[in-house]
């Protein structure tokens, strides 16, 4: 599967916290089921990586019926300590969310066990718009998309998306 049919098959639970949603579309990302705060009905996980404008974060997450439910997502700092600390109970994902808005996820994960993970069946938050195009220039882009094989509204956000990468590097 490519990397943009993976990103086209994502799926959210919940509205993005600070970057949790775009570190799941990003490579590498390296997750660690958090087994001390999972469930049997209900896995937590935290993972490392970073957004679209190469902000390293780090997150808190849970999957529930194949969606991800990001319960926290803060910025990263470089600080690696030594001796780690013990990740306290929650009562509920408040808690937990205050408790890693707060905290320095470097304290409590030993990031270096942790693994590489993907998320082949999510789907990225979308939302509807309505774009006006002369009819030359759609006519075109369903001409291209055709030659591609991929839907020509597909093509539209491949090429956004290809853009905006430019755009933010220069």
């Amino acid at each position: 599967m490519g990397r943009r049919q993976f990103k086209e098959e994502l799926a959210w639970a919940s509205s993005d916290r600070g970057g949790g949603e775009e570190i799941f579309t990003n490579y590498p990302i390296i997750v660690a089921l958090d087994s001390r705060h999972s469930k049997a009905e209900e896995a937590r996980h935290t993972a490392l990586g970073h957004t679209n404008s190469n902000r390293r974060v780090f997150a808190a997450f849970a999957v529930r019926n194949r969606l991800i439910r990001v319960i926290s997502c803060r910025e990263m700092t470089d600080v690696m300590k030594k001796k780690l600390k013990e990740v306290p109970n929650f009562n509920n994902e408040d808690e937990e969310r205050e408790f890693w808005g707060g905290h320095d996820s470097t304290d409590y994960v030993d990031w270096n066990r942790a693994q590489v993970a993907t998320f082949p069946n999510l789907k990225t938050s979308t939302k509807t718009i309505s774009l006006r195009l002369p009819v030359w220039m759609l006519d075109n882009l369903k001409v291209a998309a055709n030659n591609r094989d991929v839907p020509y509204q597909s093509l539209i956000k491949m090429f956004l998306k290809e853009r905006l990468e430019n755009e933010i590097k220069t």
